[in-house]
């Protein structure tokens, strides 16, 4: 028998069909997946080639696809298609698993099929998308138009258009947030909700800030190369405040290694329901937490939409509102969102920083690019170094029909220059199709240069041949113009009237570089073809760009760090202060002080990763390895003397510690992949009440340990010590020594003692946790430590040895 009562092997179609569709409407993917993995093992054929209701394969790409597994989704609606070639759907969901993958003359042809041939015009819209990706403008006004109005004529309609499809098109502020509000009309309805009870919520009483990340991009992501310091900055011991990352895909990257060893808590959410997600996330007693993926590739919105936090703002991966009624604030600046015209544009309230919004890692991993002569022209293609050569970094999509229109018409009234882009996934059909256009409007397809994606740690090197880069309008081009400013090289932007939009004119703003920025695409021409053509004014304003860089905000991420941490304490201290009043909780616009906005220069350090280049993480290599020895794991928590047979698992660095790392954040380790944990005098360094520390360290334990595995814990008598300090009969230093048992040597950030145990207080947290089978012990026989201590004739530990009894 199946789940829900069915016996898969003889459920009709329709039976099976019912349980999938119930499934989906209620969110339930994992449980989605389980279940048609399930009727696919069965193999019935009537179920699976029954083709009046959406097949199973369908259910099963979508589930896939939902929980970030994009391989393995595109082979199953690669199925869904044989078995039902007139599937419109399913070819449609084929396409889009093909882009995203960048595999895009597939998608397109995929996208034709379900589209065009089958019928599903709705979804116009994604194979406009996935031909812009290859720079392919055929039919492209007609498409946009049909997409316009199916969105408007969506607006009096029951049935929505896909929410994808408001990316495609411009549309007007207002009718963009009525469609993304629209879309969580039914979710926003029938959500549960975690959060907050203003009389028991210990966030409201604690002093430390805790803030959450949530994405599918902590890899080899755009979203990483910018984030990476302000998380390690913030992670630090001089900013009072806890960082959470959650991921929602997992990936080994030097990025993913370098962000896990920096914040606080790396925890991940792949493979959970929304709900699931979002109580893990609650259970972490998250004050702040921060979306970093809107509606993009396996984003984890809908996970916001059960508040697991008292505040909860999006962030950097997507320019635009999100429409979730459960976002209480978009964080961005007063250039980029300019407070008195861009309220309208999101149904977020404005959280405004002080300075530039887009963060960056640069100038703490780039140095080493920005140094010495810039580089030759003719090293890296063969033309002649006097050829001026314009450039844009954005991606095909990014660029449309009028900006290249303006390119081309540069490029014609500066006879000697090229103009200069990068090899991005689809550069195949983007370069012929580029060339075409180029050709067409009277231009050599040849002065359209290409060169391939370098690698992140040196590819602003090569940028630096560029002596004007030229931005996209439509949408900016964001990182990219980062990489370019960093790189020294001046860029011209046309301001637009939305966020995605004056990105650059942010950026440019935070150099004091404000005249870079034009209002008219003729205006954009003529400076382009005035700095071409006047040599001397390039020069003096390149080596403006180069100075400014190491002195103004734009690349100061320690002054970034500070200031975002005090905006996003001014939103959670407006929510606590009324949420403790017992009013309402609405959001308000938040805006920076005047002052705090000015753009003042100052020094900062320049600094290079170059030396770090280690894509794996070898903590996670060397637990594999042993792994696949079959070698037993026995971690030694805070342990002082090196045993061959123990790994030493500690906060501080050391020469005998093997994993440097929290002992609540095992990430390196898989669940069950331990034999034994051994712990002296740990556990009380961990708080019992807000953060709930204690709790998610034992929890972590239980997770790695193998069904079975033995807990080896010992930690300090208070019943013991507390009898011994009121001894009046003990000399004063000795009390004080014992004092010092009670309440830690507090020698260092961790030395400090948090929480108290007898016996029966260290059962009941180890029961909670999921241990079971308790013996106690005088001595383990394993290391001289605290664990044998006898004071005046008294033990002062408490040794306990406990399983990980985990459901088999």
């Amino acid at each position: 028998m199946g789940s829900f009562g069915l016996d898969l092997s003889t459920s009709s179609a329709q039976q099976v069909n019912q349980v999938l569709r119930g499934l989906y409407a209620e969110g339930d993917i994992v449980q989605l997946k389980e279940i048609a993995e399930q009727v696919v093992q069965q193999n019935n054929t009537k179920v699976l080639h029954d083709l009046r209701f959406p097949s199973v394969f369908q259910y099963l790409g979508t589930a896939q696809y939902s929980l970030g597994d994009l391989e393995q989704a595109t082979k199953t609606f690669e199925l869904a298609v044989k078995v039902n070639k007139e599937d419109a759907q399913s070819w449609v969901h084929l396409g889009n698993c093909y882009l995203y993958q960048m595999r895009l003359p597939e998608a397109v042809a995929a996208l034709e099929v379900g589209v065009k041939q089958k019928g599903s015009v709705n979804n116009l819209y994604a194979l406009v998308k996935a031909m812009n990706w290859m720079a392919d403008w055929r039919d492209r006004d007609d498409s946009m138009a049909q997409v316009q109005q199916m969105i408007q004529e969506g607006l009096h309609s029951v049935e929505l258009p896909d929410s994808n499809a408001f990316d495609v098109v411009k549309l007007p502020s207002k009718t963009l947030v009525e469609l993304r509000q629209r879309v969580y009309e039914k979710t926003e309805a029938t959500a549960q909700r975690l959060c907050c009870d203003e009389h028991t919520d210990l966030r409201l009483q604690g002093a430390e800030l805790r803030i959450g990340f949530v994405s599918s991009d902590f890899g080899v992501h755009p979203v990483s190369s910018l984030l990476r310091g302000l998380l390690a900055l913030l992670s630090s011991p001089d900013h009072q405040t806890k960082v959470y990352c959650f991921p929602l895909t997992d990936t080994s990257s030097w990025w993913s290694r370098n962000i896990s060893r920096t914040v606080d808590f790396m925890i991940s959410l792949k493979g959970k329901n929304p709900l699931s997600a979002a109580k893990l996330i609650q259970s972490h007693k998250i004050h702040v937490l921060v979306d970093l993926n809107g509606h993009t590739l396996h984003s984890g919105i809908r996970i916001f939409n059960h508040r697991p936090a008292p505040v909860q703002a999006a962030y950097l991966g997507y320019p635009m509102t999100t429409g979730n009624p459960s976002i209480d604030f978009v964080i961005s600046d007063g250039v980029a969102t300019p407070a008195e015209t861009s309220a309208e544009e999101f149904s977020e309230k404005l959280l405004l920083l002080p300075m530039h919004y887009i963060v960056n890692d640069h100038l703490q991993m780039l140095g080493h690019t920005i140094e010495g002569e810039r580089p030759r022209l003719s090293t890296f293609f063969d033309l002649d170094d006097n050829t001026f050569v314009f450039a844009t970094f954005s991606n095909w999509q990014k660029m449309d029909p009028f900006v290249f229109s303006a390119w081309m018409e540069i490029l014609a009234r500066v006879p000697i220059s090229v103009m200069w882009f990068q090899k991005y996934s689809g550069s195949e059909g983007a370069i012929l199709n580029l060339r075409a256009e180029a050709e067409a409007h009277g231009i050599v397809g040849n002065r359209l240069i290409f060169s391939p994606l370098d690698p992140w740690i040196d590819h602003t090197y090569r940028k630096r041949i560029a002596d004007l880069i030229l931005d996209t309008p439509l949408k900016n081009g964001h990182t990219t113009i980062i990489d370019a400013l960093c790189a020294g090289v001046p860029i011209i932007t046309l301001e637009g009237d939305r966020m995605s939009s004056r990105a650059t004119t942010s950026a440019l703003n935070a150099l004091d570089l404000r005249d870079l920025t034009v209002n008219s695409l003729k205006e954009y021409v003529e400076v382009a073809v005035y700095l071409a053509t006047h040599r001397h004014v390039l020069q003096t304003l390149r080596q403006k760009v180069k100075d400014n860089r190491l002195h103004y905000p734009l690349f100061d991420t320690a002054k970034y760090t500070t200031k975002f941490e005090e905006t996003i304490k001014v939103a959670w201290q407006v929510k606590k202060s009324r949420l403790q009043a017992g009013g309402p909780t609405r959001e308000m616009h938040i805006f920076p002080s005047i002052q705090d906005s000015s753009v003042t220069p100052h020094d900062f350090p320049i600094l290079s990763a170059k030396e770090d280049n280690r894509v794996e993480d070898e903590y996670v290599n060397q637990v594999e390895h042993a792994l696949d020895a079959n070698q037993p794991i026995r971690l030694h928590m805070g342990g002082h003397v090196k045993s061959p047979d123990w790994w030493i698992v500690d906060a501080n660095d050391g020469d005998i510690v093997d994993f440097v790392m929290y002992i609540s954040n095992l990430y390196a380790f898989p669940d069950s992949s331990v034999d034994t944990i051994y712990s002296s005098h740990v556990l009380e360094h961990c708080s019992h009440g807000f953060g709930q520390e204690l709790e998610h360290t034992l929890s972590e334990w239980h997770r790695v340990l193998r069904s079975g595995g033995e807990l080896l814990v010992s930690v300090p008598n208070l019943f013991a010590l507390a009898t011994l300090f009121i001894n009046e009969s003990i000399p004063h230093q000795h009390r004080l020594w014992i004092m010092t048992v009670i309440y830690g040597g507090q020698s260092d950030q961790f030395d400090f003692h948090k929480v108290g145990f007898d016996e029966a207080i260290l059962l009941a947290y180890l029961t909670k946790a999921g241990f079971c089978d308790f013996t106690r012990y005088e001595d383990f026989g394993l290391f001289d430590d605290s664990s044998r201590m006898i004071v005046y004739d008294v033990p002062i530990s408490i040794n306990i040895r406990a399983r990980a009894c985990k459901e088999q």
